[in-house]
């Protein structure tokens, strides 16, 4: 069922549909409101569509991070299962 929530983004309420709960719509909506105004204290955006690409770039940037992160813990867990898996295969301890 999708809910009704009300989000507030830089002083502006929004009503939204989710199908999530709504305290986890409530935390993003906080997020994007914590990255809006951080981008804008440290740049002068001319326009709110400039502040908004600003942001959506820095979020781009953290998801990019993030996977870059996740694919190399993978990377480091699929040797090491296969480091073990060869030790155990030959009997090495």
């Amino acid at each position: 069922m999708h809910e009704s929530v009300t989000i507030k983004i830089f002083g502006q309420e929004y009503k939204v549909r989710s199908g999530g709960s709504e305290d986890h719509v409530r935390e993003l909506s906080k997020y994007i409101d914590s990255m809006v105004l951080d981008v804008q204290r440290r740049r002068n955006a001319a326009t709110t569509m400039e502040l908004v690409a600003l942001v959506m770039l820095n979020m781009a940037d953290d998801v990019a991070r993030t996977k870059a992160e996740l694919e190399k813990m993978q990377e480091t867990l699929n040797n090491r299962i296969k480091q073990l898996i060869d030790k155990i295969e030959t009997g090495i301890p």
